[in-house]
């Protein structure tokens, strides 16, 4: 599996507006996907997914978030099991205040979810 980042992503394709990734990120690799400063200035619509819902998962979502300043709408899907451990259920309650903390940041952003 190769690992694309922003930075690469920003400079070969500068018009881009609409921008579907999914997250499949390990500890340690979070920082390279993030690396670099280059804006993804003309994306309005970033869609985001996973199959984990972690504590990277929000950072990532944080990450893409500040660069993309003309962004207008952003959908995060994913999946959530039915059966859940308390370490799942603490780590699912971390997971929605990192995006409610990042929507107040970011009000200008519809966000919609989509879990299964």
């Amino acid at each position: 599996d190769e690992v694309m980042d922003l930075e690469t992503i920003a400079v070969c394709f500068p018009k881009l507006n609409h921008l579907s990734l999914s997250y499949d990120l390990r500890d340690g690799l979070l920082q390279h996907v993030l690396r670099g400063s280059s804006l993804l200035e003309n994306v309005v619509v970033l869609k985001l997914g996973s199959t984990v819902i972690n504590d990277l998962f929000a950072q990532w979502i944080g990450g893409l978030l500040e660069r993309c300043p003309s962004l207008k709408r952003l959908i995060i899907h994913g999946f959530v099991s039915e059966t859940k451990s308390r370490d799942e259920c603490a780590t699912l309650a971390r997971f929605t205040s990192s995006i409610v903390s990042l929507m107040r940041r970011f009000m200008h952003v519809d966000v919609l979810f989509d879990f299964q």
